[in-house]
């Protein structure tokens, strides 16, 4: 996932006032490896079931605390909302277990 942000960085909006919310469509195969299946712009937010709901309800409050418009976070942190933030073009440092 990564790498699919990287490839188009130059072209990707980057303003301080929006934000872009992206779905990846991933096919896992038997022997567990991930295949990228494709990047929507405009992932659809519709559920049809409980568990879906739950899913997207939880991602759009991981989203929400990332986009920090209540100005609660310093701007240093590594992890925030469940994800790993990306900044300067890199991954951030993993700390080791």
């Amino acid at each position: 996932m990564l790498r699919s942000l990287m490839a188009v960085q130059k072209i990707i909006m980057n303003d301080r006032h929006c934000f872009e919310l992206y779905g990846y469509d991933i096919m896992i195969d038997d022997r567990l490896k991930p295949w990228l299946l494709e990047v929507n712009a405009s992932p659809s937010l519709t559920s049809d079931t409980a568990a879906d709901h739950a899913l997207k309800v939880g991602m759009l409050d991981d989203m929400c605390s990332v986009v920090d418009m209540e100005k609660r976070l310093s701007g240093f942190e590594e992890r925030v909302g469940g994800f790993d933030l990306i900044f300067q073009g890199g991954p951030v440092r993993r700390r080791r277990p």
